[in-house]
């Protein structure tokens, strides 16, 4: 490969470099070395910040009227086998000025040209080339696989993915929970957590639970998921959570949205009422319910709302008095898949701990979430692998997670339809998930439940084998904060 043959459109997530304290774009790559540019402006301070070489510099490689000279270079790789970063710190290399010109046959437009500046360094490390090499022979790999193959080939390729199972399916999903759930000690599940919520999220259960005591209800509950009948009378919730954080239209009707407060209020139950995320559209009638709830708070008690988008959070935060403000789920992001369970197999214990943390656990976002939107609790999944919680109220969902959602349902185009990809926004339906759900390989452990995708959280219920419950949901015992609420939904 020749020096000017610079490779394009490599992604910053497996390519990026460092120049000084500047983070840099790598917008080419060859054997001898690496193309980036930079506003002009910043070109200008790179010159200011120059300083004597520190470490040598390539007088053949570049021509000493052109060179720039830094105290510190590091290129970043993404190996894609090993799903790890490897870094090389450039002890030799040139740094010259590039020509507008970047590419055979090709002109940048004069606004384009005139807005940045091109640089390219020059490098005759070894370990450089071999680098190089093996970047471009792996994602050169990705690429056909991504086009020639199905993600389930992909997947088998880049970890170890089982595609043989992915013809062995249940028969039903009322199967599957009776696989999943049938011996499952529940008491031992919920017994880490100071309190226990149930989750109520479509009208099925809004009904049930409207006709029976709350002891009556969970019966019937246990049952229709096809949990043992030793833990019927177990353990018992002291909340309730009403609607669904990912349906809107799951949510209880107004009436029946106030009958479920005024039971939940006379049995001695909290209550947090759950919002998905609302459309523009219906934003006028969430802020007119959210008046009707205020005035009932005003003659009750204060409940919790948890919130999946930031319109919501605005109104809820509103009424502080009145309400307490939660961030769901579909707010609360982190990295969830039912396949992570073969990378981690491939990754260091040190770079499985980077999944234990997300955005909330990052002091000044926490407390800018407080201060100027009010939020006094956060909503969690338990996904399948240890978390680190921040101070504060914090709620986890259990045994699923959600890994996908849309407004525009899969499932209501499959079933109206007969194609889950002729989609769009309803708003009305007639319920569609409480008949049908989407099955998926049984060594998955999914479902497609309204209009979402949710994953079975195992270590849950293996870790019950190992009596070793808490530390599936909160990692080591050196865990200091934990959820001192589990919020349970069986689907």
């Amino acid at each position: 490969m020749k020096m000017e043959e610079y490779i394009r459109g490599i992604p910053s997530g497996l390519l990026t470099a460092q120049l000084g304290e500047r983070e840099i774009q790598v917008v080419g790559i060859s054997e001898n070395g690496f193309e980036f540019r930079l506003e002009k402006k910043a070109a200008r301070q790179l010159l200011t910040d120059a300083v004597p070489a520190q470490h040598q510099v390539l007088r053949d490689a570049a021509p000493p009227q052109h060179c720039i000279v830094t105290p510190f270079c590091k290129v970043c790789f993404y190996d894609l086998e090993q799903a790890l970063w490897q870094e090389l710190v450039l002890t030799e290399y040139g740094l010259e000025k590039a020509p507008a010109l970047s590419q055979p046959g090709h002109r940048e437009k004069p606004c384009a040209a005139s807005f940045y500046q091109l640089y390219r360094v020059y490098v005759t490390s070894p370990e450089f080339r071999i680098a190089v090499q093996k970047l471009l022979l792996q994602y050169t790999r990705y690429i056909h696989l991504k086009l020639e193959e199905d993600d389930a080939r992909l997947a088998e390729a880049t970890v170890g993915y089982p595609v043989e199972l992915e013809d062995c399916f249940a028969d039903s999903l009322e199967e599957q929970k009776r696989k999943w759930f049938a011996q499952t000690d529940w008491e031992a599940v919920l017994r880490p957590y100071p309190s226990y919520a149930l989750e109520l999220d479509r009208p099925e259960w809004y009904e049930t639970y409207l006709k029976e005591s709350l002891s009556d209800f969970m019966t019937d509950y246990w049952k229709e998921n096809n949990v043992a009948s030793a833990f019927y009378a177990k353990r018992l919730p002291d909340r309730i959570y009403l609607g669904n954080q990912f349906c809107r239209l799951l949510f209880p009707k107004k009436e029946i949205l106030f009958a479920l407060l005024e039971k939940a209020r006379s049995e001695g139950l909290g209550v947090t009422v759950s919002f998905a995320c609302q459309p523009e559209v219906g934003l006028k009638e969430a802020e007119q319910l959210l008046e009707s709830l205020r005035s009932w708070c005003q003659k009750n008690e204060s409940i919790e709302i948890v919130v999946n988008d930031w319109g919501m959070a605005q109104l809820v935060g509103r009424y502080p008095e009145q309400f307490e403000l939660c961030m769901g789920t579909l707010l609360n992001k982190r990295k969830k898949d039912p396949r992570l369970s073969y990378l981690k197999s491939r990754l260091p214990d040190k770079d499985t701990g980077l999944l234990a943390e997300n955005s909330l656990n990052a002091d000044f976002y926490q407390k800018a979430l407080e201060k100027n939107l009010g939020f006094v609790r956060y909503e969690w999944e338990s996904c399948g692998y240890p978390q680190r919680f921040p101070e504060g109220k914090n709620s986890l969902h259990l045994p699923f997670y959600q890994t996908n959602t849309s407004q525009y349902c899969t499932l209501y185009a499959q079933y109206r339809e007969h194609n889950r990809g002729r989609q769009y926004l309803q708003t009305e339906c007639p319920g569609y998930c409480q008949m049908q759900a989407f099955l998926y390989p049984e060594h998955l452990h999914m479902t497609g439940s309204y209009n979402s995708l949710f994953s079975l959280d195992q270590t849950i219920l293996r870790a019950l084998e190992t009596g070793s419950v808490e530390n599936a949901a909160f990692g080591e015992a050196e865990q200091e904060v934990q959820p001192d609420r589990a919020v349970l939904n069986l689907l």
